[in-house]
């Protein structure tokens, strides 16, 4: 089944913070834009907007960028401009007037000074250096309107505007103004601020990189799981608890498009929470020592010994070429979804036995074939 530009945008949509907190300090590098209550209003705001865009995308039958047929993405990853090159153009045009665009002194309007400015198509890496077509330009700012946004210094109801002839392009929300705010405050905080940890941080509104002070990961968990059902929400989080208190570390990665929550003991991946778009939430274990706790699976179901059994491994390549690995090598791979909550019990006391076997063998204690842990 292909993914299209709908399923792209429902599951950006998924990735956008519902509980924003109204009072948090904002980093002194912002402060010249607006003041903090302003910022933070913005935020809110430019986070509705995006609800409202990605409203449009799957609302709008016309746009039908779908991914090339035939080849199955293994990998996490979602390279746009091969996948959705009119996603890719709106998130170019969308960077350049949130770093370029010079905030009014009434905050009501953006302007961008020059065509170039506005047609720059961007890269993850900064480094891109080509230019968004005219008639791409023309398309993908007609459809921002029907999200809201005004351009003032071009005429878009024209077939083929002369843009030799435009000095300067205003842009404006009239819905509610002080979205431009946030657009510019997380358009700056785009540019200085993003890496290969957190590199969308416009699209997903992550307001956390404004913040004066550090995040829990619990509250980024939490916005994880907000699509996933009540039960579900509650395993995943009592698990990330358990294996913070068992002296395990969480890094976040915050990928385009996906999501990870890296559980590590002593520097080690043990095992993670994903998400991405094409994979779906998951919780992939990385458990490397099944062999001295055997006493353990032997008891799990069935087919959750065979799954053990089998192993993992890098799985067969499927032709060739870059995103056509399987990723068999990650790990034991399950969806997270109600299905996961009937052998909940079990993967958590697999995790513990793994977890022991590892400190026991940090402790440099041999630990024999199937004994206890």
């Amino acid at each position: 089944m292909e993914i299209t530009m709908g399923d792209m945008a429902k599951f950006l949509k998924q990735l956008i913070p519902v509980n924003i907190p109204e009072t948090y300090t904002i980093k002194s590098m912002f402060r010249n834009i607006s003041d903090e209550e302003d910022i933070r209003s913005g935020v809110l705001a430019f986070r509705d907007f995006l609800y409202r865009f990605c409203d449009c995308l799957i609302d709008d039958n016309s746009l039908c960028d779908i991914p090339k047929k035939g080849k199955k993405k293994f990998s996490d990853e979602t390279t746009f401009t091969v996948e959705f090159p009119f996603m890719n153009n709106i998130r170019s045009i969308l960077l350049n007037i949130g770093q370029h665009g010079i905030l009014s002194e009434t905050g009501d309007s953006l302007l961008v000074n020059g065509w170039e400015k506005l047609s720059l198509k961007r890269s993850l890496n900064k480094n891109s250096t080509t230019k968004i077509s005219v008639p791409q330009m023309i398309k993908s700012m007609r459809f921002l309107t029907e999200c809201g946004i005004n351009f003032d210094g071009i005429d878009l109801s024209m077939k083929k505007p002369d843009i030799s002839k435009i000095e300067a392009v205003e842009v404006t929300y009239p819905d509610y103004p002080i979205m431009l705010t946030g657009w510019k405050v997380l358009g700056i905080a785009q540019n200085e601020l993003s890496s290969r940890k957190n590199d969308d941080i416009l699209l997903r509104c992550d307001y956390r990189v404004l913040k004066n002070e550090e995040t829990e990961v619990a509250s980024i968990l939490k916005d994880y799981v907000y699509p996933l059902s009540a039960p579900l929400q509650e395993f995943v989080l009592k698990l990330h608890q358990h294996y913070l208190d068992s002296g395990m570390k969480c890094n976040v990665d915050l990928r385009f498009l996906c999501v990870h929550f890296i559980y590590t003991y002593k520097g080690k991946a043990i095992w993670r929470f994903s998400t991405s778009l094409h994979n779906g939430y998951r919780i992939i274990l990385k458990t490397k020592n099944t062999s001295t706790y055997t006493h353990v699976t032997e008891k799990f179901p069935d087919y959750l010994q065979e799954k053990i059994s089998k192993g993992y491994g890098c799985d067969r390549k499927n032709g060739s070429g870059h995103g056509n690995c399987q990723k068999g090598c990650e790990g034991f791979r399950f969806a997270l979804d109600e299905s996961l909550l009937d052998i909940s019990q079990e993967l958590q006391l697999w995790l513990d036995s793994e977890l022991a076997s590892m400190q026991k063998k940090k402790n440099g204690q041999k630990i024999p074939h199937g004994t206890e842990v």
